[in-house]
């Protein structure tokens, strides 16, 4: 049962949930764009600003959580735990949108063998954030459930890490030229950075979820 009871924190409740949402379509517009990139589509370029145009949206609706809170909604102590995931949150945006322009500023050659490699590390950090998110909505909702998401974030980032060693492996097992190998080991753990950025967000709510039960 939720223990958010006031009218206005029930609103920025909302708002912070919307907030989840625009970066969950950050990161299914970035698979898109992957997608289109590795397939050498012609709708990358707008894909790719698509994941621009929701990192941004997410910025401005962190920006009106934030001037909303300092409004006098909740308590201080929880406000600047709230405000701490919020942000912490934000930064997986923000790595979705950096990965995007790397793949359209730096065009990477991704070889055909190593591809699935690529969006099989993007699809389990974006589950790893999909947990997360739920992590986050458990916080507001019910406190008994925070844990089972936090701990399915950490599992989620613990393949990716599994994930991303046996790619670099394979990258550098490959006949590429040697620059080519690190310009691919760099985008790799960009991608997978995701995944780390929600975690360190997950230990966040964990925290804040230890400290509402006192």
């Amino acid at each position: 049962m939720s223990w958010i009871l006031g009218k206005k924190e029930r609103e920025i409740v909302d708002k912070v949930l919307n907030f989840l949402d625009v970066i969950g379509n950050t990161l299914t517009n970035l698979r898109e764009a992957i997608k289109a990139y590795l397939d050498s589509k012609d709708e990358f370029q707008e894909l790719a600003e698509k994941v621009r145009v929701n990192e941004h949206r997410a910025d401005d609706l962190r920006r009106q959580i934030e001037s909303t809170m300092y409004g006098g909604a909740f308590l201080p102590n929880f406000r600047g735990d709230l405000l701490g995931i919020i942000e912490s949150a934000d930064k997986v945006a923000n790595k979705a949108e950096y990965v995007a322009d790397m793949l359209e500023f730096e065009r990477p050659f991704i070889p055909q063998e190593l591809r699935m490699n690529f969006l099989r590390i993007l699809d389990l950090s974006i589950e790893t954030y999909e947990a997360l998110k739920l992590s986050i909505y458990y916080l507001f909702e019910d406190l008994d459930k925070v844990g089972e998401y936090v701990l399915l974030t950490e599992q989620k980032e613990h393949e990716v890490d599994v994930e991303e060693r046996k790619t670099i492996k394979s990258i550098f097992a490959s006949d590429i030229p040697y620059p080519q190998k690190l310009h691919l080991k760099e985008l790799v753990r960009n991608i997978a950075d995701i995944a780390d950025r929600a975690e360190d967000c997950s230990d966040r709510v964990e925290v804040v979820s230890l400290k509402r039960r006192v």
